[in-house]
């Protein structure tokens, strides 16, 4: 990873939708920035309610599952209005929170995709060995992070000296929504289909990785 100061609002979303860029010098404030804090709450409370819907399937309380799907429905209706939504081709995302994976041969061109970011986490670069202190610092910042507070997740970084890797996790949008009307529909009369649906939106999730850099640049010597 080069030894820049990055800033923490790193994702940089361009016309074509949502590069993952170093930003080596600052980004001008008419750029279009999606700092940390543009997750989707809405979309991140419907996942976890979809998800605790199939496990009330598997408890054969098809009355919670029920609840809990026409919550996630809602949820993702609020989610689709909230901008939070970016366009991506699912070749171009990760299918695994494992970084640097091996590249394609070939560059692959997929079909855009709305995808909705229900949650992110801060990981210590890899090419760090973990610390007490790191392991500390990145949890504190991950803890301001949940909050909201990018200010400080950023200055903890930036004064612990600590590399890391925003990892991010997306659904896509409208695959989801879909799926959650039909485990709607399926549910009284094949609760099993209505499980196989929600079982699909778990396997849907892909990754998208940051790099963040939290020692300050020097300045080049004499």
């Amino acid at each position: 990873m080069k030894k820049t100061a990055l800033l923490l609002a790193g994702l940089v979303v361009s016309a074509s939708g949502l590069s993952f860029a170093h930003a080596e010098d600052p980004v001008p404030a008419a750029s279009a920035v999606q700092n940390f804090g543009r997750l989707s709450a809405d979309g991140n409370a419907a996942f976890e309610e979809l998800t605790l819907a199939r496990k009330a399937i598997f408890d054969g309380d098809l009355a919670s599952a029920k609840t809990l799907i026409a919550a996630a429905q809602q949820d993702l209706a609020r989610a689709r209005a909230d901008n939070t939504a970016f366009e991506k081709a699912e070749a171009d995302l990760m299918p695994t929170k494992v970084r640097n994976q091996p590249p394609r041969p070939l560059p692959e061109v997929g079909k855009q995709v709305a995808w909705l970011p229900i949650d992110g986490e801060l990981v210590l670069d890899e090419t760090l060995s973990p610390t007490t202190e790191r392991t500390a610092a990145l949890a504190m910042a991950n803890t301001h992070l949940k909050s909201g507070d990018t200010t400080r997740a950023a200055a903890l970084l930036r004064s612990a000296g600590v590399d890391a890797d925003y990892i991010i996790a997306a659904v896509p949008l409208e695959q989801t929504r879909n799926a959650a009307d039909k485990a709607a529909h399926a549910l009284a009369k094949n609760p099993y289909k209505a499980s196989e649906v929600l079982r699909s939106v778990e396997d849907s999730v892909r990754y998208a990785s940051v790099d963040i850099q939290g020692v300050t640049q020097q300045p080049p010597a004499p």
